[in-house]
């Protein structure tokens, strides 16, 4: 009968071609979100806020402002209209 080494995915994800990968994967996807914020961008706060961030098996990309979720998913503007998101964080999917 086969057995699988239960600590496998953790071999995996330490080896340096998968670690190399998952980062530049990340690298495309943070291009996406970069375009979107950069078409939208009225201050620079929001992308200058955009961050890539590599640890030892995974990565992630993170946007850092206090009207984030605002800005990516739309809210009401003062004269009661709707100001549609920008939906960057989608582009990363």
């Amino acid at each position: 009968m086969a057995s699988v080494d239960p600590r496998l995915d953790s071999s995996v994800a330490h080896m340096p071609g998968v670690k190399a990968a998952v980062r530049e994967d990340l690298e495309a996807r943070a291009d996406r979100i970069r375009a979107v914020v950069e078409a939208h961008r009225q201050t620079g706060a929001l992308a200058s806020g955009l961050s890539v961030r590599t640890n030892r098996v995974d990565s992630t990309v993170a946007l850092e402002d206090p009207a984030v979720v605002a800005i990516n998913y739309g809210h009401v503007a003062s004269d009661g209209s709707w100001v549609e998101g920008i939906h960057a964080l989608e582009a990363g999917l």
